[in-house]
């Protein structure tokens, strides 16, 4: 079953994003040629280790409001316990 559109969404973002890279190409300075005339890649030093984790640390939290959500709402012990179940879901799949 598809869960708010995702395949939709998904497919969509995936396309659009594979037509930007065909369009726009490498980065510059990402290739070089060799004295052989092989087209080799540079390595890029890496980024930030505190935005990655600060990022990581944002989704993480919208997905307990995203997935806990998706209850709607607590009206009755089932529902309580389906929005119990998906947050400690999010929570392992972290590990």
């Amino acid at each position: 079953v598809d869960f708010a559109g995702s395949l939709v969404v998904h497919t969509t973002g995936g396309l659009t994003a594979l037509i930007a890279a065909a369009v726009l190409g490498p980065r510059k300075g990402r290739f070089y040629y060799d004295d052989d005339g092989r087209r080799c890649a540079n390595d890029f030093p890496g980024h930030s280790v505190a935005l990655k984790v600060l990022g990581v640390l944002i989704l993480w939290f919208g997905w307990y409001g995203f997935n806990t959500g998706s209850v709607y709402y607590i009206t009755n012990k089932n529902q309580a316990l389906l929005a119990q179940n998906a947050a400690v879901n999010t929570t392992l799949a972290a590990a």
